[in-house]
């Protein structure tokens, strides 16, 4: 079986083109926004609110969905104006 010969965590992969990140709360966070999730960058398809204003649950395609509590790194699409 294959084991890490360092104790450095992987890096984590580029983010999606043409996109910026930020750490943003639940009440910030976007439908098409992309969050990093088990080492691949989910879109946010869907939304919904859980518990107040402050607590998100997030859709992805192919994926269950996550419940944010709480700020995260989200990467969103650039806008040209």
């Amino acid at each position: 079986m294959y084991e890490r010969r360092t104790k450095e965590e992987p890096s984590i992969p580029p983010p999606p083109v043409g996109t910026v990140g930020a750490t943003r709360p639940p009440t910030d966070v976007r439908m098409g926004d992309f969050i990093l999730l088990d080492g691949t960058y989910q879109r946010v398809e869907d939304m919904r609110s859980a518990g107040g204003a402050s607590v998100r649950i997030l859709h992805f395609a192919g994926r269950a969905p996550l419940i944010m509590r709480e700020a995260r790194t989200t990467y969103r699409p650039l806008e040209f104006r």
